[in-house]
């Protein structure tokens, strides 16, 4: 191996070394690569979802009825998609910021689709849902149980 190859070879391999290691714990870089990466990865396995609330607000800004018909026939996958979101990422975020004794970092779901490009109008007519869903959610979990 001629040594301009030996001594790319070595600069790639730190380069990359460099890319993947992980910020110092409870910096501000850390705080926002832990979060990327969990709420990239939750996007990553929602992008279906994601991407369909993208399409309820039209170019213009308005709600897209045909739209909204179709995403009301999705209220179970809407209900685990929010769902997934509060009982995984939330705790996996928390988990995280917890060693830095600072969780109110956590964004909140809202936060999250505006960020993934979800328009302010579909914000609006979708928070009330998935709202309602949570409470139905916490009704079921905290109601007594009949035999």
């Amino acid at each position: 191996m001629t040594p301009k190859i030996a001594l790319a070879s070595l600069g790639l391999a730190a380069l990359a070394a460099c890319a993947s290691m992980e910020p110092e714990p409870c910096t501000a870089e850390w705080v926002d690569y832990k979060t990327e990466k969990v709420l990239n990865k939750f996007a990553k396995s929602n992008r279906g979802m994601i991407d369909d609330l993208r399409r309820l607000q039209g170019k213009d800004g308005e709600i897209d009825p045909f739209v909204a018909i179709q995403l009301a026939s999705k209220t179970k996958q809407i209900r685990k998609f929010a769902d997934t979101f509060q009982t995984i990422v939330v705790p996996e975020l928390e988990s995280a910021l917890d060693r830095c004794g600072d969780a109110e970092l956590v964004p909140a779901f809202t936060e999250f689709l505006r960020d993934e490009g979800v328009g302010e109008e579909t914000l609006q007519w979708v928070a009330p849902l998935i709202g309602l869903m949570q409470d139905m959610r916490d009704a079921d979990t905290t109601a007594p149980r009949h035999l």
